[in-house]
């Protein structure tokens, strides 16, 4: 598993939270959290509302996930 499936896992499941909450349950700053939650976001793991510091983050897939490439 990557850092950052892990750090992905650390966020609570279906619980809106905020980016500064997201990045003090993961133990990483709010600049790395912000790109772990445009990762998760693009993986399907997350979603997320609002926008600037008022925006909000919820897991809402139990497992890491990673989207397949297509094949040739």
């Amino acid at each position: 598993m990557s850092t950052t499936d892990r750090t992905l896992m650390l966020l609570p499941f279906e619980e809106w939270i905020s980016i500064s909450a997201a990045a003090q349950c993961a133990g990483i700053d709010e600049d790395a959290t912000a790109s772990v939650v445009r990762v998760g976001r693009r993986r399907g793991v997350l979603r997320t509302r609002g926008k600037g510091p008022a925006q909000q983050v919820r897991r809402i897939y139990p497992a890491p996930r990673r989207t397949k490439a297509p094949q040739r």
